[in-house]
């Protein structure tokens, strides 16, 4: 497109007098840019307020290609632009923007030109985009970037998704993984790969030959996690020999213990990269931990984290992802922080190599060691400034179209804080949005053999605790939470709740977050966040290999989700199989005589079984206290076989094992909270805004009182078995 098309706003025209800061965006020239050119900016709906009524707009087109078009300047020495992944660059900061390893691709056009095709881009990634206004007076007098943003300008950006990539057939598997070696087998048939109708999906994108997949190279590569790890030339770009496929693998030697490769075939025919691979395996090579590590505490008074020094804390995120991309570190490395102590992290920390974090047990009856995730200053207007989390996986880099494969992440006896998070309440909406763990949500793919806590305590995770999320699978072999103690959360809306406690997002049929659950020996105490376990699936057909299991025994629930309504399974629809173990586990409702709140609590919203339909209940013994029941039950929504609940079309002979006890003939009447624990009732409530803060634990334990002790929740070990002692 030539000169017709240029467009020359009035904004862009316009003169500013007011003195700003080079950070504030301004569309004319103010007296601090007189000598620079006009800033040119993509077409988007920021600028054009058009959506996709725009016929000139960005977009994506052709699934990987992105289309850029911009408005034009008059008298301009031409236009510069570049490109780099989202995750590299979505900071904002110059020295992102311009460190030349974050950035993709750039060009330099001329006065006239006015769009820009970027092609081939890698296929699900998210990509942002750059451009400044070249001035013929050269440089020091070209316009400022739009694109970079600040994390405060969201008008000044432009990324775009590239889309998902047409089916792939799954041609190369590797296994044998030792320290230095494995094996790639390589199945070329197109017969093999699928149902007739997939066979005839693969034909249409990939050439195949006599009934094979067409290939003739293999490559070896270092991920971007270690892309310095050793990898033998000859692996770099391996030409595939006919003795290769009729033995039907390839045997890779030379590599580094502990570092991550990344693995394809692809067919030199095809000039176009993400076209011509097959699929990606992405291999973590083997390792032996070696002794625990104690990371010593050490608060630098010179540290530039604001707060930092003021709690005495040590940092220990930058430990942890170095030890990402140590190959002289093995999976399964144990790190010991000192008891009594304080650490803290000062960005996200992503999880892709399994390792245990623990209290060292040489020092764990001083306390647990405390780590503030973020949490340790606020903005000016009360918002939490530097929540963090820890993250699943990452997002991916260059070539990366596999998955992350993560052996078991262990914590146990610390003590997780976010100590300035703030919640809806405190100030007027700005709430601090964190998790204790979340993901990417262009996340790669991850596969965790186990993610387990034990005998830690939450506080500060406002938003919620386990998020998955993202367009590409998650599989996790078990996830393990016992002895643990969840409080002083707060809530994220103005509703009362927030996000789900553990949400096992699924966009494939091969995603399975809940395949063993083990939730055993909790207190959650006046947290509200949102359903505690959701798959966010109202009709989903999982293969016939896909089952959830739940273990949910001991554990005690006060004043759970009482404002938000959220429930305990909001699952709606499940994998048939699925087996549901509840038992012994106590629900109190409680508040004070000046607490005019409704105390709600919902128990279940499940609706179908795909495939066989079958469902295994377990439940048993599970109790609660006799305050605030709604037609005898502490649930307005329970455990039965009412419509949309767990009884409901499922082969359930009964209702009396979906219940929840109040007593038994020892004990006809129950027990109400306040003559079970010293002082269950929380400290604040509406209208104060420290409403779901300032809980103590030492309130918690049971009265020392014959009715306690002949009470059914006592006799029967109910709940947390912690409180009894």
């Amino acid at each position: 497109m030539k000169k017709k098309f240029l467009y020359i706003m009035m904004a862009l025209c316009s003169f500013s007098f007011v003195a700003c800061s080079d950070d504030d965006y301004i569309p004319g020239k103010s007296e601090l840019d007189a000598d620079r050119e006009l800033m040119t900016m993509f077409r988007v709906d920021d600028n054009s307020n058009k959506g996709d009524t725009d016929p000139y707009r960005c977009q994506v087109v052709n699934i990987n290609d992105v289309q850029l078009r911009w408005y034009g300047v008059d008298g301009c020495a031409g236009y510069e632009l570049k490109w780099g992944l989202q995750g590299n660059v979505s900071s904002g900061l110059a020295e992102d923007w311009e460190n030349p390893k974050n950035i993709e691709g750039s060009v330099i056009l001329g006065p006239d030109e006015l769009e820009y095709l970027v092609k081939d881009l890698q296929y699900s990634t998210p990509y942002h985009f750059a451009i400044r206004t070249l001035s013929k007076k050269g440089e020091g007098h070209h316009s400022k970037w739009y694109g970079y943003g600040s994390g405060r300008q969201w008008s000044e950006y432009c990324s775009f998704t590239t889309e998902p990539r047409y089916d792939t057939p799954e041609v190369i598997v590797v296994n044998d993984v030792t320290e230095t070696t494995f094996r790639v087998n390589i199945d070329r048939q197109l017969a093999t790969s699928g149902s007739d109708d997939q066979q005839q999906k693969y034909s249409n994108y990939f050439e195949v030959v006599d009934g094979n997949f067409v290939m003739q190279t293999l490559t070896v590569a270092p991920s971007p996690t270690n892309p310095n790890a050793a990898c033998p030339d000859k692996w770099k770009n391996y030409k595939l020999t006919q003795e290769d496929f009729e033995r039907g693998y390839v045997d890779i030697d030379g590599l580094e213990t502990n570092c991550v490769y990344l693995v394809n075939v692809q067919n030199d025919n095809v000039a176009v990269h993400w076209d011509a691979i097959y699929n990606t395996c992405v291999i973590r090579m083997d390792g032996v931990a070696g002794e625990p590590i104690l990371i010593k505490h050490f608060a630098d008074p010179n540290d530039t984290i604001r707060g930092a020094y003021d709690y005495n804390a040590s940092r220990l995120d930058t430990i942890i992802d170095n030890f990402t991309a140590d190959g002289s570190l093995a999976e399964g490395q144990i790190f010991y922080l000192e008891g009594g102590k304080t650490y803290y992290f000062a960005q996200n920390v992503s999880i892709c190599k399994g390792f245990t974090l623990q209290t060292d047990p040489e020092t764990v009856s001083k306390g647990n060691a405390k780590v503030l995730m973020g949490g340790t200053w606020t903005y000016d207007n009360g918002a939490c400034g530097n929540a963090m989390n820890f993250m699943f996986g990452r997002n991916p880099q260059t070539g990366e179209l596999g998955g992350i494969n993560v052996k078991s992440v262990i914590f146990k006896d610390l003590d997780f804080d976010c100590p300035k998070a703030v919640h809806y309440g405190l100030y007027n909406g700005n709430t601090t949005g964190n998790y204790f763990i979340n993901m990417y949500s262009m996340g790669m793919a991850v596969s965790f053999q186990s993610f387990e806590i034990y005998n830690c305590t939450f506080q500060g995770q406002v938003r919620g605790f386990l998020r998955t999320q993202g367009s590409n699978r998650k599989t996790f072999e078990k996830i393990q939470i016992e002895n643990c103690i969840f409080y002083n959360s707060g809530y994220y809306d103005n509703k009362g709740g927030g996000y789900c406690w553990f949400f096992g997002d699924g966009a494939l049929a091969k995603c399975n977050v809940f395949n063993d659950f083990i939730f055993r020996n909790n207190t959650i105490y006046d947290s509200p966040h949102g359903a505690f376990i959701s798959n966010n699936k109202d009709n989903f057909d999982w293969p016939a290999n896909i089952r959830y299991k739940f273990t949910i025994e001991n554990n005690t629930f006060i004043n759970f989700e009482t404002r938000g309504g959220s429930k305990i399974f909001d699952m709606r629809n499940v994998p048939s199989g699925t087996e549901i173990i509840f038992q012994k586990n106590l629900f109190i409702l409680a508040k004070d005589a000046s607490d005019n709140r409704t105390m709600n609590s919902q128990a279940i919203d499940l609706r179908t079984v795909n495939g066989d339909g079958v469902i295994i209940y377990d439940f048993k013994d599970n109790y609660s206290t006799n305050a605030y029941l709604t037609k005898g039950s502490i649930f307005s929504s329970g455990f039965d076989a009412s419509k949309n609940n767990a009884g409901y079309n499922f082969n359930v002979s009964g209702t009396e094992e979906l219940a929840v006890h109040l007593g038994d003939e020892q004990d006809p009447e129950g027990i109400s909270p306040t003559e079970l624990m010293k002082n269950p009732n929380p400290p604040h409530h509406d209208p104060d805004k420290l409403m779901h803060r300032g809980i103590d634990l030492n309130n918690l334990y049971y009265n020392n009182t014959d009715k306690v002790r002949k009470s059914a929740i006592y006799r029967l070990g109910i709940g947390d078995p912690r409180w009894r002692q």
